[in-house]
């Protein structure tokens, strides 16, 4: 130990406060260890309700470690540690500045046996996709129609109820064959390939376009059977279209990436299932929309025609009516052309008339003139024709006289 007693009063000497101290410690271990993961058993759990943060111990039987996790982070989690639960955290090593605290600040938590269920699952991704296996199968396999489609599945679960209620809801005209499966526990891969042998079988006889493997969510120690190495070698080989649709969206199996295509839940599996008829439908509902405008597009121009040509076209009664008229304003016109013409004629008569008066010889005998005629007839102008003895007629305005001739 170093002796400072030599030093004089007015030597000079960096004085920290604690609160700088503190921070220098926490500072210092942030640079000094990068996230980190520790094993350890839950003690002292608590949860502050109002903030939702955690605040713990994980022990082993020679020591002791604080941590802290706050809600952004333990939220995601999908179980809540209780004392005694054997975990792994990963985490930051730092100083509570306020108190000193040596702690972890955790950003992950895993239950002990979560932790080594992933490895091997890793491990055994790592291995499968090297060989070539995740590279075997891809979605353009999956038929655009499907018109018949098998679901391996528990067949008392929440997942076959989804995935046939959307098929029917999305097309209804789809056949789905139910091979039921034990998808938990043990012996539940064996089963699984078991019904997807059946499927194959049936396949050689009657077309089957798409296999559905799925179950609801669970656990990763619930799912286990999906990751299980022979599973994953026979669907990499198998001859129909696999889509997997295991778990939540959070969840990934290994047959997820040996499948055709990876769908996030069981209701996802049947939408992608249904998707091709599903646009066909909907393609058809779009041109009969279409088609219906176009046509009632077309009827009404057709009816503005129509009543157009209605308003033109008439009757062959109105026509004769019409014909009618015309005669009848002609004759109108006619007569009164006519009426017009005979007065004028008429007028001319009378002038013709006065003027015959005119010259008429009775006029003149009512003068006082009077006309003598022959035997034959004829008016006796000149005395050198008559003969001795010749008779004459004279005729006088009123009456006639006889006469003869002397000398």
């Amino acid at each position: 130990m170093e002796d400072y007693s030599d030093q004089t009063i007015g030597d000079q000497r960096e004085i920290l406060s604690v609160s700088e101290v503190n921070q220098t410690a926490n500072d210092f271990l942030n640079e000094a260890f990068p996230p980190l993961w520790v094993a350890g058993e839950i003690s002292n759990f608590r949860e502050y309700g109002t903030s939702g943060h955690w605040y713990f111990s994980i022990k082993d039987p020679d020591s002791v470690l604080n941590c802290t996790m706050f809600r952004l982070q333990n939220i995601n989690l999908r179980f809540k540690p209780k004392e005694g639960d054997q975990v792994i955290l990963q985490g930051k090593l730092s100083i509570y500045k306020k108190t000193g605290r040596y702690q972890m600040i955790a950003s992950k938590m895993e239950l002990a046996g979560f932790g080594e269920l992933m490895r091997r699952y890793e491990q055994l991704k790592n291995k499968l996709n090297t060989e070539g296996l995740f590279e075997k199968k891809n979605v353009d396999q999956v038929p655009e129609i499907i018109n018949r489609v098998a679901v391996v599945t528990s067949a008392h679960g929440a997942a076959i109820k989804d995935v046939i209620s959307t098929l029917q809801r999305r097309s209804p005209h789809v056949e789905v064959l139910v091979a039921p499966t034990k998808v938990q526990g043990d012996g539940s891969a064996e089963s699984i390939q078991e019904s997807l042998k059946k499927i194959s079988k049936y396949h050689k006889k009657n077309t089957v376009d798409a296999v559905i493997l799925c179950r609801g969510g669970g656990s990763i120690e619930d799912l286990w059977s999906f990751n299980d190495e022979v599973l994953c070698r026979y669907l990499a080989e198998y001859d129909i279209p696999v889509i997997s649709g295991v778990g939540h969206e959070t969840d990934f199996t290994l047959t997820d990436f040996v499948a055709n295509v990876r769908a996030a839940t069981p209701t996802a599996a049947a939408e992608i299932v249904s998707e091709g008829a599903s646009k066909l439908n909907e393609y058809f509902q779009f041109l009969n929309q279409s088609l219906t405008k176009e046509i009632k597009q077309k009827i009404n121009q057709l009816v503005d025609k129509l009543g157009t040509f209605r308003r033109l076209l008439r009757s062959p009664k109105q026509r004769l009516q019409e014909q009618y008229l015309r005669l009848d304003s002609s004759l109108i016109e006619l007569k009164a052309k006519f009426d017009t013409l005979f007065a004028k004629k008429v007028n001319l008569l009378e002038v013709l008339k006065e003027k015959l008066n005119v010259i008429n010889p009775e006029q003149i005998l009512d003068r006082g003139y009077s006309l003598t005629f022959t035997n034959d007839g004829k008016i006796a102008s000149n005395a050198k024709l008559l003969k001795k003895d010749d008779v004459l007629e004279t005729r006088l305005a009123k009456g006639k006289v006889k006469s003869k001739v002397i000398s």
